[in-house]
């Protein structure tokens, strides 16, 4: 007897179908073979079956198992499978019901889930993967476990089942327990999205002084502009870098679905509390390049797409290996990550704002210029390629001992993040995506200059050396900077303003 289960292949943050047949033969020794390219945990699968149905009050079948996984040419990974060969082999061996007798159809249930020794469910990642792909292809439902029901109902209009046990599956697939209603959990939580995201780092107006960098943080939450931070240690660069993320305003409902697909393939946990607050990453500098902006056999995602809509920490970013600052280049211009491999190419979203600190010089010349304050051999260890897509350069000097003893200064961070919405409200109209990401016609129309003020723009940025990537960048932090004054044309002041943020990469 054959029996058909359903679960999913998980490539990238998508899901595709893997259909599970488990044929039951009075023919041969009473064995179980996994056959469908498993992995090492999937032909493990075989031994934790056995047991959790043996332990959960079930009999098991005194006959050849075999358990096919399909397409077959496709490689399976993870303990994903265990609930869904369970199912078959309860299926096959008449331990539930089939539909001819009351029970459900087991195929039209997509399941995922790892089994305990005792028969419990556990998650699994890509999660939410799964729900997309039972909505994607008009499955009755989901079979989840328990403890990832509220993750699966973020995004999926059909009924979710959330089971603790082989008992539990086994009564829902008798047919015995009703099927639960579709969204019958809150689906996204965005109410009170502002008492949620509540400042989580030191308020900005603690900082003294660093007047400039603060505006550039400001800039750079309006637009998503990418930021580099110049100065000595002690300045201040790593609190504002820390600071930017509670500027920004609560994720919408898309926006949580896109990050919480990526959460969901990584195998990071579910939290309710914290879904409409951007992320904050901050990789260690000696991170590889897989780890960075992701990669394995099976890719999964890097600390670039676990950033995405949020916040990218790169502190003392020349520490990094040469490799993983190049391998940056791609999300920093497109906000994607390519992962290519033989079997196949996978793509991770990387809409992020990355945030760079390091150390100007190692004399640490308090009074110098820009161009003196800035160790070129430092420059050279993060290449032209990279240092042209930050958009804002800021170079921060060491505050005095002495301004300690003054009260904060400035405005505090609830009050920069209401000219920060205010400045986003103004141009969404205009645009769907934030500035950095406008391009071409759309780049043109938002940031249309008269020319006096195109000509001028070309002339100030090829007396400074800039490059074609540069002019463009210019403008649209020049964009941001007019959505903070409230101004629908771009004038002379913001494209002034803009341009004095691009200290590093002149000739």
């Amino acid at each position: 007897m054959i029996s058909r289960a359903t679960s999913f292949i998980l490539h990238g943050v998508r899901a595709e179908t893997c259909r599970i047949e488990v044929d039951l033969s009075p023919h041969g020794l009473p064995t179980m073979g996994i056959v469908g390219l498993p992995d090492a945990a999937v032909r493990e699968s075989a031994e934790r079956v056995r047991t959790a149905i043996r332990n959960a009050g079930f009999s098991w079948p005194r006959s050849r198992l075999t358990v096919n996984l399909a397409p077959a040419d496709v490689r399976k990974e993870g303990p994903v499978y265990d609930l869904p060969i369970a199912a078959g082999v309860l299926a096959a061996s008449g331990a539930i019901r089939d539909v001819s007798a009351g029970g459900r159809r087991i195929e039209d249930w997509p399941m995922a889930g790892e089994l305990a020794l005792d028969g419990t469910v556990r998650p699994v990642r890509g999660v939410l993967a799964l729900a997309e792909l039972a909505s994607r292809t008009n499955a009755a439902g989901v079979i989840v476990a328990a403890g990832s029901a509220s993750e699966a109902r973020l995004v999926s209009d059909l009924p979710v089942v959330g089971v603790g046990d082989l008992q539990g599956l086994a009564s829902f697939l008798d047919g015995l327990d009703p099927v639960p209603p579709a969204g019958g959990e809150t689906r996204s939580p965005v109410v009170d999205a502002y008492e949620r995201h509540r400042p989580s780092t030191l308020d900005l107006s603690s900082i003294r002084g660093q007047s400039v960098a603060k505006r550039a943080v400001e800039i750079a939450a309006v637009g998503g502009h990418n930021l580099l931070l110049v100065g000595p240690p002690g300045c201040g660069k790593t609190m504002i870098a820390r600071g930017l993320v509670d500027l920004l305003p609560p994720l919408g409902r898309e926006e949580i679905l896109e990050v919480q697909a990526v959460r969901s393939a990584a195998g990071l946990p579910f939290d309710v509390a914290t879904l409409s607050r951007p992320g904050f990453r901050t990789p260690h500098h000696t991170s590889s390049p897989a780890a960075l902006v992701g990669g394995g056999s099976n890719p999964r995602p890097g600390e670039v797409s676990l950033a995405h809509h949020g916040i990218l920490m790169l502190d003392e970013l020349p520490e990094f290996s040469a490799a993983a600052i190049d391998a940056l280049r791609e999300p920093l211009e497109d906000g994607v990550v390519t992962v290519a491999r033989a079997a196949g190419t996978v793509r991770f979203p990387a809409s992020v704002i990355v945030v760079g600190t390091m150390n100007g010089s190692r004399g640490g010349a308090a009074g110098a210029s820009p161009e003196e304050g800035v160790d070129r051999r430092v420059l050279h260890r993060i290449g032209a390629a990279v240092l042209d897509r930050f958009d804002l350069h800021v170079i921060m000097r060491a505050t005095p001992v002495s301004a300690f003893l003054d009260p904060p200064d400035g405005p505090s961070t609830d009050e920069v993040r209401r000219r920060v919405v205010a400045a986003r409200a103004f141009g969404e109209p205009r645009s769907d995506p934030l500035n950095a990401r406008l391009a071409g016609e759309r780049l043109d129309a938002a940031c249309s200059l008269d020319r006096r003020s195109l000509h001028r723009l070309v002339k100030m940025v090829e007396e400074l050396g800039l490059s074609g990537r540069a002019f463009d960048r210019i403008r649209r932090v020049a964009r941001s900077i007019a959505d903070l004054d409230g101004s629908d044309p771009v004038r002379s002041p913001h494209l002034e303003e803009a341009v004095g943020y691009r200290v590093l990469d002149r000739a």
